[in-house]
């Protein structure tokens, strides 16, 4: 072979060198050149003893910014095409060799790129416009979809609700079918039908709203009817339903989670505000919401209802006058101990409430309440009032930017000066805003408000007028409007379609070219009325509008950058984080709660286990050494496995109570006795803990929820007891132990514990309390165990406790991004809660189907 110019090395062609020197260029980091004249830094002076604070920090600086810079072009080095520089939510599969998957604005860029490669451009496919049968294709189509609607409409048992009688009856064929509704579209058309009732827009909506009754499901296209006879679509399913998982639950068909992996993210933009740059977004119109008005003249019909369902909570001050969101607890009307769940209540007025709860518990508390008193007017707006709910430090900047008002307005003004604002917390409890917003769809695109104080930092006198300057009255009447089932009417009048939106911007732009934004004319043009409150506890935003009004809001809200959508995994993982329940997951101590625990998800991880191979399962039952001493009554894993097991804790507790307030020793077994029934009743006799245990076996060949008038369990704690008195002081003489154990609640309270040390918890994982002779190795574990070369010693010996130091179940588990380990919610009993020192706080966390012990230190969860 011949020798080479390139001694032995292979050519570079341009494309390759010129990548080469552009990977190089972007690598670089520049750097502040030293002082010519000396040839040393002048961060220091003259003598070199003392620093120069302004000159040092000038030299860092550029040094920050110079990396900042190589870093950006470092990143976009290595993109050799435009569609490898798109963000993750904006790539597609065949981007790469179809440019109508890139967006509009790269298009260009992209076919030079293709050209310049010799790649083949993947033609637009062109309708063909040749007539058959005399018509075009898009009419031949539209006369196809007519064909088979009408076929659809005579036959789908659905929608005979909305067609006239003749239409959908048995023994009427097609022909005349069609003549029936060709007789109603004629008798609309004329107006001289008084049956049909006639819409103020073109768009289709209308107030969806029950007075005293529950509403119907609203009316969408016919084609999309059979699909919501069960499950109802929110005003966003078709969007959700593109970008999401999506879920039947509770009646609606909800976003589960985002298609795209968001866990990271999530906890990046909405857990802390000096993290964020962004904001997560959710359609909530799933939330029931309920206006009830107090008709008589004091209200006090009212106020004492408010007081029964929070139990006197919500009737402060704070929240009946100066108007203050309320989140917390719903109890029932009838029983105060029985509690429905959590739920969010405002006061309109001193006659009138806004409540929301969740869709699971809606139609149960709109009931008792409609029972409750005639005086009361209740208006059930589940499909008339819409919510967004929205979290992140770029939540008020994304609303401000899709939002404005018709008129000049004090609510909007204050709306303004706080747009710019990253931090909610720096905000007072009560911010609430309420204003006429124009049709979203205006702005050709999201535009953030420019006022006086954009650009500079708000001051504390300024949010301090934000309380004292507040616009009670104008706040109030746009409230009244909201809650007015005419008021939410009107605002639907003259409500544009997309067509006749694309023609006013059109004519805007041939007059004015510079504007793109439609001018609101308020003689014609409907006006939004929206309220804007901030959620104190779970310390995001909720804004409340009429239902046919969020799509548009939302559509505009999704256009701002940085702004992503989520569903109710990410808003479970958000209270996860924040160390609060999230319903009903951990609500064990409510009906809805105890359902979902026992039946859904234990028949949904019990059903995923089954799936799998029986080579691939995890055997429960020859799991050994779980306990330090293993009783005869059971082997392996102890209680359900794939649920928290309320019922074995309630059983196991108040039979080592029992067995404690009879003065007896707790053995494990009596190997004397030769039966284990009381000769008195024949019931079960408890003197030892495999009789505990014997007595939940018989309890448990009873399938959790199947018994209508099953009585949960466990029952929510209102305060810590007294240390060292009895929970569970029961009169036993009349009753037979068996009888006292199985019925007596147990009463727990929500903890939230974290791990010292490694460990990833899961849901359903066992909680225990560290054995008074273990306590000393345990809390030398919280100290660190070290070896000699200094580092932990993870590999000892670890002492295990027994069954009887079972004291709760993890509810929610996983591992928390910002804290750097495994952190749980679950619920613990009570009375051991109040016997542990405030320094000794320690507990043992084990998962389910292992061996392994965790130590975790825990905090109470106030509620």
């Amino acid at each position: 072979m011949s020798g080479s110019k390139s001694g032995g090395k292979k050519q570079l062609n341009k494309n390759q060198l010129f990548k080469r020197q552009k990977v190089r260029n972007a690598r670089t980091i520049r750097t502040e050149a030293l002082s010519s004249a000396s040839g040393k830094s002048d961060d220091l002076s003259e003598s070199g003893g003392m620093l120069r604070v302004d000159q040092f920090v000038h030299s860092r600086k550029f040094e920050i910014e110079q990396l900042q810079i190589a870093m950006i072009k470092s990143k976009a080095s290595s993109s050799t095409r435009v569609f490898q520089s798109l963000p993750r939510k904006l790539r597609r599969r065949t981007a790469s060799h179809n440019v109508r998957r890139i967006p509009k604005r790269m298009r260009n860029r992209a076919l030079r790129e293709m050209m310049k490669s010799d790649q083949q451009v993947v033609a637009k496919e062109r309708i063909k416009k040749n007539k058959i049968h005399g018509l075009t294709a898009s009419q031949l189509y539209k006369m196809k979809m007519s064909v088979k609607l009408l076929r659809l409409a005579g036959k789908s048992t659905s929608l005979k609700l909305a067609l006239p009688e003749n239409a959908t009856a048995s023994n009427c064929n097609l022909r005349q079918k069609i003549k029936t509704l060709q007789k109603q579209i004629k008798e609309a058309k004329s107006f001289s039908s008084s049956n049909v009732k006639f819409n103020n827009n073109k768009m289709g909506s209308y107030d969806n709203t029950g007075i005293s009754k529950l509403a119907p499901i609203p009316k969408g296209r016919i084609k999309y009817f059979k699909r919501q006879r069960f499950f109802t679509w929110l005003p966003t399913h078709i969007w959700n339903a593109k970008r999401s998982h999506m879920i039947k639950r509770w009646g609606c068909q909800l976003p589960w989670s985002p298609t795209q992996k968001c866990f990271k993210m999530t906890h990046r933009i909405a857990s802390y505000s000096a993290t964020s740059d962004g904001a997560l977004c959710m359609d909530s119109s799933f939330m029931g919401t309920m206006i009830i008005k107090d008709t008589s003249e004091e209200h006090t019909i009212l106020q004492s209802l408010v007081s029964r369902l929070t139990n006197k909570r919500a009737i402060l001050r704070k929240y009946r006058q100066s108007q203050t969101w309320f989140q917390g607890l719903f109890y029932s009307i009838k029983d105060s101990t029985n509690i429905w769940g959590p739920g969010d209540l405002f006061w309109v007025n001193e006659g009138t409430i806004l409540l929301r709860v969740h869709p699971s518990i809606y139609v149960s508390i709109f009931n008792e309440i409609a029972t409750s008193d005639k005086e009361l007017l209740l208006h059930d707006c589940r499909y008339a009032l819409a919510s967004i709910t929205i979290k992140g430090a770029k939540s008020l900047t994304a609303l401000s930017s899709a939002l404005r008002s018709v008129t000049p307005s004090a609510s909007f003004e204050q709306f303004k000066l706080i747009s710019n604002l990253t931090d909610e917390n720096v905000l007072p409890q009560k911010a609430i805003f309420a204003f006429d917003a124009i049709d979203p769809r205006y702005l050709s695109a999201p535009k953030r408000i420019h006022s006086i104080n954009s650009k500079k930092e708000i001051s504390v006198d300024a949010i301090l007028k934000l309380q004292n300057d507040y616009p009670q009255e104008e706040i109030r009447n746009i409230l009244l409007k909201l809650c007015d089932p005419e008021c939410r009417e009107m605002s639907y009048k003259n409500q544009n379609t997309l067509k006749e939106l694309s023609s006013r911007r059109q004519k805007l732009l041939i007059s004015t070219p510079q504007k793109r934004q439609i001018q609101h004319d308020k003689d014609s043009d409907p006006s939004i009325p929206l309220l804007i409150a901030k959620r104190p506890r779970t310390q995001d935003w909720v804004i409340i509008l009429p239902w046919f009004w969020l799509l548009p809001l939302w559509h505009q809200i999704n256009r701002v950058p940085r702004v992503y959508h989520f569903g109710l995994r990410q808003y479970q993982q958000l209270q996860y984080e924040q160390r609060q329940l999230y319903f009903p997951d951990d609500y064990p101590f409510t009906n809805v709660g105890f359902m979902e625990n026992s039946l859904y998800k234990r028949q949904s991880l019990k059903s995923r286990w089954l799936k799998k191979p029986i080579g691939k399962r995890v055997n429960y039952d020859k799991i050994n050494g779980i306990h330090s001493l293993e009783l005869p009554a059971f082997s392996g894993e102890i209680g359900d496995y794939f649920s928290c097991d309320w019922e074995l804790l309630r059983i196991l507790r108040n039979g080592i109570d029992f067995l404690t307030s009879q003065g007896k020793e707790l053995k494990l077994i009596d190997s004397r006795r030769t039966t284990q029934f009381d000769s008195n009743d024949n019931s079960r006799a408890i003197n030892t803990l495999n009789d505990v245990i014997e007595l939940y076996k018989d309890v448990r060949t009873i399938e959790p929820g199947t018994s209508s008038t099953e009585e949960l369990p466990v029952t929510l704690a209102s305060s810590l007891p007294t240390p060292g008195a009895s929970l569970h002081a029961t009169e036993i003489k009349n009753e037979s132990a068996s009888l006292i154990i199985t019925q007596t609640t147990l009463p727990i309270v929500a903890i939230s514990c974290n791990f010292i040390e490694r460990g990833h918890p899961h849901d359903n994982a066992r909680i225990y309390r560290i054995p008074d002779t273990d306590l000393s190795y345990w809390l030398q574990v919280a100290n660190g165990v070290y070896r000699a070369d200094g580092k932990k010693d993870h590999e000892q010996n670890i002492p295990k406790p027994s069954v009887i130091d079972l004291i709760g179940f993890v509810t929610t588990a996983t591992y928390h991004l910002g804290e750097g380990n495994g952190l749980a919610t679950g619920f613990i009993d009570a009375h051991i809660a109040s016997t542990m020192p405030l320094e000794q706080k320690y507990i043992l966390v084990r998962n389910v189907g292992t061996n392994i012990y965790r130590l975790a230190h825990w905090e109470q969860i106030i509620m």
